[in-house]
């Protein structure tokens, strides 16, 4: 299962949702689905690609613009923990709904 999340940004300033459904294992070997009703921390990283998409420009970058660790766990902490849902069914073993009709007058 792969855990890369990532969204092509063409354009300054621009919200991107990105779901995150997969989570990386310590040792860095396998993903593995997201635990229903747990809580998890996301950590968050960006790096523009600017040098690659501007390789002919007049003056490119020597190096890729990326945001550093300390932003990244900085990001991650005043997002907090999120929980994530339980996404199955219900399960009843009786429903029981009283007659609307029963107190009309």
């Amino acid at each position: 299962l792969s855990t890369v999340f990532q969204a092509d940004v063409h354009v300054a300033y621009r919200d991107v949702q990105i779901d995150v459904n997969k989570i990386m294992r310590n040792d860095l070997s396998l993903g593995s689905a997201l635990t229903h009703e747990y809580p998890y921390k996301f950590f968050c990283f960006a790096q523009d690609d600017w040098e690659l998409e501007a390789a002919n420009a007049a003056n490119p970058p020597s190096v890729p613009n990326k945001g550093g660790v300390g932003a990244s766990r900085t990001l991650r902490d005043v997002i907090g923990t999120v929980t994530t849902l339980d996404d199955a069914p219900p399960s009843f073993t009786e429903l029981t709904i009283e007659d609307p009709t029963a107190y009309n007058t």
